[in-house]
């Protein structure tokens, strides 16, 4: 029988003992703040090249590999930063073309950034199966099965894009908080624990940033002891506090540097605390927990 790709299939536990899934998305300081425009990023002086040499330097200390979904306006830009990722041992995936938020995109306009992103990863990284993708704020929506067909058609295997918890940008409060398969797409969701009436973030990006230390360490292992390894992420700009400064409208403002010093420590604490996993490694466990 035809299996329904609309129907949510849920993956059993898999129980690896202290893991993580520390994966970066690859953007710099002017790419987050939807304030900014595309058109006017040029103007700004990259600081692409320190966050990613601190970033690299760190997992290469733990001898940890990750995943690292890369912009490909930068990686198009700057292909060396691919190429530093790839003879490091990390996965390469994609976060699309130019950071444009899915709502915000047809069908085409999708499929188009889609394949321009995949095309210049794929050329600067032919070494490996690119086959993983996050979208610009996780604004991958689950009702939008057009967007899963065109992941899928462009060797799409794994989507990190839905996250559990609701916030002012981004979220969908109602979707599964452990991984699953949908519209024919395992989607490998931002980790996040649950309270009666209320889920809180694990921690990535700025909830990583301004979350104390305690916290963070208490979800992390109450997310394990529930069978998954948490998906955490960051960004390189997130390791230069120094980077130039934006007109940001004052909440982003905040939101932006809030904590920005403690990211490092942060990230060196999950590294040393953990045994760190690529989100292919992560698919691949839940096709067969037996490996």
């Amino acid at each position: 029988m035809e299996c329904d790709h609309s129907e949510v299939i849920h993956f059993q536990p898999l129980h690896l003992d202290n893991t993580v899934a520390l994966t970066v998305d690859v953007e710099d300081y002017f790419m987050s703040p939807e304030c900014i425009p595309v058109e006017t990023w040029p103007d700004f002086p990259p600081a692409i090249h320190t966050g990613m040499e601190r970033c690299l330097n760190l997992f290469e200390k733990y001898n940890a590999k990750g995943t690292f979904f890369f912009v490909a306006w930068l990686a198009e830009r700057y292909p060396e930063i691919v190429e530093w990722t790839v003879e490091a041992g990390h996965e390469i995936g994609t976060h699309t073309y130019d950071h444009t938020f899915l709502t915000e995109l047809g069908e085409k306009e999708f499929a188009d950034k889609i394949e321009r992103s995949l095309n210049i990863l794929r050329s600067l990284a032919p070494s490996q199966a690119i086959v993983g993708h996050r979208a610009p704020a996780f604004s991958l929506e689950r009702r939008k099965k057009w967007q899963f067909d065109i992941l899928r058609e462009n060797g799409i295997l794994y989507d990190s894009s839905i996250s559990p918890h609701q916030t002012y940008l981004y979220g969908d409060k109602y979707a599964p908080r452990f991984p699953y398969r949908l519209h024919g797409l395992v989607e490998i969701p931002p980790a996040t624990i649950q309270f009666p009436g209320k889920r809180l973030p694990v921690g990535g990006g700025g909830t990583l940033r301004i979350l104390p230390e305690m916290y963070l360490t208490r979800a992390r292992k109450r997310y394990q002891y529930e069978g998954f390894p948490p998906v955490i992420y960051i960004h390189p700009w997130e390791f230069v506090p120094e980077h130039p400064k934006t007109a940001l409208p004052l909440k982003l403002s905040l939101i932006h540097w809030c904590g920005i010093k403690s990211t490092e420590r942060k990230i060196e604490s999950i590294l040393r605390e953990n045994n760190i996993i690529t989100m292919k490694n992560y698919y691949d466990h839940l096709l067969d927990p037996c490996r």
